[in-house]
């Protein structure tokens, strides 16, 4: 018997249940694997308290994870008893054994721990999504990014900096501006204070993207800063949809995008070459030093409420 997180009914944090499971072998193309840390996403929170629909119930939310092969099914071959490997988007991660397609697994280096792999998947390949497909961003690039202090936002800023843009950060309070500073991203506006059009300003030039995973409570300052030709990417919306026919009256000539990770991930051999460099970044310490929040399996109803409290960190995951 192996621990599972099961939901009978959308709701609340108190709807997850700590139940058990006997999971089998693993079938044609399919991986056995041993998660030894499960990502929590903000995106959970949806899936539980019917934002986002479930059918049917009773469910399993959670998508990204790591840990060991126990078993492989017939013809699997990428993957070994063993070895270690994680996934991005392969929703039912909640549980501490769990079946897998083979072809939805990255192989996991050894010297990145479980928990990391876990904290930074989804995370970090919806980074480079970003500055590698949607805008890829490069040397003279000026790059506004919301939400730095977020799961997304604190591997966005410092990467698209990494690869050259100059970085305009948008936090929602003071007392994040420190966070965002050890990241080594310099410019760091607070939202609603005029901030970001300041520094942008100082920048001389038209801003090329905003990248914006906050919606709705920025639009002000979104607004003030695009112009004509500026893209400006909504992978996200926190505090609500920016209304975006209000947007192109205020700014018109702005580039709207909006699209899904695995949208930019077309192959087998796209995943794995994202997943190379983005593990290549995090040992270069682009990302600074990680600060995992670990929950137990067992204490997730207090982990959903602290990720909804923002007070989880940008890097949360449950140990099984």
């Amino acid at each position: 018997m192996s621990d599972v997180v099961r939901l009978h009914q959308q709701g609340g944090p108190e709807v997850l249940r700590l139940e058990s499971e006997n999971v089998p072998e693993p079938g044609p193309g399919e991986v056995r694997l041993r998660q030894e840390a499960v990502g929590l996403n903000y995106v959970d929170t949806y899936f539980r308290d019917g934002t986002f629909p479930l059918r049917p119930l009773p469910a399993v939310i959670g998508v990204e994870a790591a840990g060991t092969v126990e078993a492989v099914g017939p013809g699997v071959t990428e993957f070994s008893p063993g070895q270690r490997a994680g996934y991005f988007f392969s929703p039912g991660a909640y549980r501490s054994v769990r079946l897998i397609a083979a072809s939805q697994l990255v192989p996991v280096p050894d010297d990145v721990p479980s928990d990391v792999a876990a904290s930074l998947l989804a995370k970090g390949l919806t980074a480079w999504a970003r500055v590698r497909r949607v805008f890829p961003v490069h040397s003279g690039t000026l790059a506004v990014v919301t939400g730095a202090t977020g799961g997304v936002g604190s591997l966005l800023a410092p990467w698209a900096q990494h690869l050259g843009a100059k970085v305009v950060a948008l936090v929602a309070r003071p007392e994040q501006v420190a966070a965002v500073t050890a990241l080594g991203v310099e410019d760091v506006a607070v939202a609603n204070t005029g901030d970001l059009f300041r520094l942008v300003s100082q920048a001389v030039q038209p801003v090329d993207v905003v990248y914006d995973q906050v919606g709705q409570a920025v639009f002000d300052d979104v607004a003030g800063v695009l112009t004509s030709g500026s893209t400006l990417d909504l992978l996200g919306n926190a505090s609500g949809e920016i209304d975006v026919s209000r947007l192109r009256t205020q700014a018109s000539g702005v580039r709207i995008t909006r699209s899904s990770t695995g949208e930019h991930l077309p192959s087998r051999a796209a995943l794995l070459g994202a997943a190379e460099e983005l593990f290549d970044a995090l040992r270069e310490g682009v990302f600074g030093k990680r600060e995992i929040t670990r929950y137990a399996l067992a204490d997730v109803v207090r982990a959903h409420r602290d990720v909804e409290s923002r007070s989880a960190g940008p890097a949360p995951v449950l140990i099984p």
